[in-house]
């Protein structure tokens, strides 16, 4: 099964997945367990109060919002996304929470940023590495903008592990390939990343590892289900009749209180050799 990456190629999107994709990053940016993955990271930066930061791949600028709010930090912050659909949502939210002055968003390629070496204490790429084309280049291109010493933090999932309980194995497991193929390009890459990590000249110093999963109702994964399952529709992955009766059997599940949905997340710190 073969697609591309609808989050890969977020520019050939129509408006109303963009929409869709907005929604998510923004119930996802607010998801205590996910606000609690993001915090651990970012509270083992141990950020100077001046120190300039670079999101890569930062959509609607979650990430860069909660660091322009974060209590002590007063350093600037530089926001990268391949979509001005996306940067015109982040730079609305930022305004509407008072931040709009402390972060710059900018259009780019996480691959070959229009950057100058070492300007940067740190770079985050949080849920951007399962999405590109070669994650080694997004890794190189955040290695080249730290400063000597500086650090790379890398969160994503590994979604060779994101699964759905559903009374028909076959459904089921054709759904979650389905899924995989219409938005995650790179569902192994955290297996990877400490390879990775050092073919890009990083030297990993922190790990993080969590499991996300919810039993008996679903709000965090029900959320998946109603966000992608009509992508998955859409790029014809699987019959429309079949997409619609899993997701039908998803939300009953959690009516019902028998719901199941799980993913691994992984959290990597690393620095640039001084």
């Amino acid at each position: 099964m073969a697609t591309r990456d609808a989050m890969e190629f977020m520019n050939e999107q129509d408006d109303a997945t963009l929409q869709r994709f907005i929604e998510r990053f923004e119930f996802r940016g607010k998801d205590p367990t996910f606000v609690a993955y993001r915090e651990a990271y970012l509270d083992q930066l141990e950020l100077s109060p001046s120190a300039t930061v670079l999101e890569l791949g930062c959509g609607t600028g979650v990430v860069a919002r909660a660091l322009a709010s974060r209590a002590g930090f007063s350093g600037p912050i530089t926001g990268v996304d391949q979509s001005p659909v996306l940067l015109d949502a982040a730079r609305r939210l930022a305004a509407e929470e008072g931040v709009g002055e402390r972060i710059e968003f900018r259009v780019g390629d996480a691959h070959a940023l229009d950057l100058p070496d070492a300007s940067f204490d740190v770079a985050i790429a949080n849920t951007l590495v399962s999405h590109v084309t070669d994650p080694v280049a997004v890794l190189e291109e955040a290695a080249r903008v730290v400063r000597p010493g500086g650090a790379v933090v890398v969160f994503d999932g590994d979604y060779a592990s994101w699964t759905f309980g559903c009374s028909d194995p076959v459904l089921g497991k054709a759904m979650e390939e389905a899924l995989l193929a219409a938005v995650i390009s790179k569902p192994r890459v955290m297996r990877e990343m400490p390879r990775l990590l050092r073919r890009a000249g990083l030297q990993m110093s922190k790990t993080q590892a969590h499991v996300y999963a919810e039993i008996g109702t679903g709000r965090f994964f029900l959320g998946q289900v109603e966000t992608y399952g009509p992508v998955v529709a859409r790029a014809g992955l699987l019959p429309v009749e079949q997409v619609q009766a899993w997701m039908v059997e998803q939300r009953q599940a959690s009516e019902q209180g028998v719901f199941f949905g799980a993913t691994n997340y992984y959290t990597y710190l690393a620095n640039r050799p001084t």
